[in-house]
């Protein structure tokens, strides 16, 4: 009787400790870090760049001269010192394009996400004649983010949707509207003589 007793003390025991340790468990956080490795697509001085040329719904084709930018389509001095903050964004987002997440590694049907005939070009070209050409696809609709393929590049990558809607620009977007009211008031004052 007395080994029953001790027996049955033991499995109390033991079930005390299995819920006490159940509900430490349940209650408690466990926190796993998961590090988001980020690596770079491009990588270059953004002060590099001299020519940003956009193709897809708007052509837009920025030049560089003496730290000012043109858009080339638009009437001469329009687009002097037109948006430098769009400018800068799009510099730099060509210049250090990173990618958290590599979806094919050398693809061969570029088809399936929307590479065969890119929605968008972004070609950079570069202080040295070099050109950094970059293709947007299809968005992914799960993770709200854009295929992307860099030229000489075989892999596909998914990239934040920023990065690509940041390029949706028309020329008209980079006309100077401070030089256009000058020239617009010069012009009413010369035809007001």
């Amino acid at each position: 009787m007395k080994k029953q007793k001790i027996q049955i003390l033991i499995l109390l025991v033991l079930c005390i400790v299995c819920v006490g340790g159940y509900f430490i468990i349940r209650n408690h956080t466990f926190e796993t870090e998961e590090e988001t490795v980020s690596v770079d697509v491009t990588n270059f001085n953004k002060d590099d760049v001299t020519e940003l040329i956009l193709s897809g719904d708007h052509e837009v084709h920025l030049v560089k001269t003496d730290d000012a930018w043109t858009e080339s389509s638009l009437p001469d001095g329009a687009a002097h010192g037109g948006d430098a903050d769009s400018i800068g964004t799009m510099t730099s987002a060509v210049a250090s394009l990173s990618f958290g997440d590599l979806v094919t590694y050398n693809a061969s049907d570029l088809s399936q996400y929307g590479l065969e005939e890119p929605f968008r070009t972004i070609t950079a070209v570069l202080s040295d004649g070099t050109q950094v050409v970059i293709y947007a696809g299809n968005k992914s609709d799960l993770l709200s983010e854009y295929y992307i393929k860099v030229e000489g590049d075989d892999n596909v990558y998914l990239v934040s949707s920023n990065i690509v809607t940041d390029f949706d620009k028309d020329p008209e977007d980079f006309i100077d509207e401070t030089e256009t009211e000058t020239a617009t008031e010069e012009t009413a004052e010369s035809s007001g003589d």
